[in-house]
Parts: C-alpha cells; structure tokens; sequence
C-alpha cells in the first residue's frame, strides 16, 4: 500500500506505461461521467460517484490489478485489514479480479483520502473503502485506475 500526494507520484510510478497513464488522468474531472474508461492494454479507469456510509460492507482485494485510487471530490475513510482480521464472504471471481470479505477484527490502517491525494492497494492489500469521515456521510466521486499488476513484476 502506499498513500501519498498525487503530485509525488513520479516516485513510485516509472516508465512510458506511466506516463500515458498519468497523461490520460488529467483529462478526467467531477464532470466526467460516471463509468468505465478502457482504452490501454494495461490499464484502465473507473469513474464513481457514491454516498459513503457509517458501516458500509465492501472490503476486498484483488490478485490481478493494482488499485490507484483518487478522490475528485468529497472525502471518504478507507480501512485495511491483515488476513487474519477478515474472513471470506465471496470467493475469488477472476471475472472482476475480486474476492470479498467480513470482517472479524479491528482493521490495522485507517487512511482518509483527500482530493490532491492518492492510495495504491497492490495484490492482497485487502481494503474497505466507502466509510464516511467523522461519521458524516457525504457525496463522492473518485476515479480508481486499475493496472495490470505484471506492470509491477
């Protein structure tokens, strides 16, 4: 996992792949319609706009694709849990690369993600996101890059 400014994302992020990707972020804005953006062999982007909650029920993770998550607008909690805090809910589905979970203890990391802001969950980084901050639900719209993780290999 790694949280960090999205203007540091040079450190983490090298090579042409990366800079199309970047390139193609900056033309996405809150007027962006919501929906799925594929137009790259190894990447692409999901655009979202949702309520976040007091006690949502997504958490997952995923085995082929690397989450960079973004916040447009709004602000929302994400908590991360270890294997050992959640339990399967919904096996693996290779479809949407994403296995679902309960969880059964507190989580090990509680991050609020800003706009200006970014969080990468890499392969069994197990994530909730869609919490509330300070227990005020608010309206949000995010962009979630999913790479390909053989990008990262």
């Amino acid at each position: 996992m790694i949280v960090d400014k999205l203007n540091n994302k040079t450190l983490y992020f090298k090579g042409e792949v990366f800079t199309e990707l970047f390139k193609q972020l900056e033309t996405y804005t809150v007027d962006t319609p919501n929906g799925i953006y594929k137009n790259h062999e190894y990447f692409y982007f999901k655009v979202m706009t949702y309520e976040t909650m007091l006690a949502p029920q997504v958490i997952e993770s995923h085995r082929k694709e690397v989450d960079v998550q973004i916040i447009l607008s709004g602000a929302e909690t994400i908590k991360l849990y270890d294997d050992r805090s959640v339990e399967t809910f919904k096996e693996y589905d290779s479809k949407s690369d994403c296995q679902f979970y309960k969880s059964t203890d507190i989580p090990h990391t509680i991050i609020n993600l800003k706009p200006g802001n970014m969080a990468v969950f890499f392969p069994d980084d197990i994530h909730g996101p869609q919490y509330a901050i300070d227990a005020k639900p608010e309206l949000i719209k995010k962009i979630v890059i999913k790479i390909d993780e053989t990008l990262f290999s």
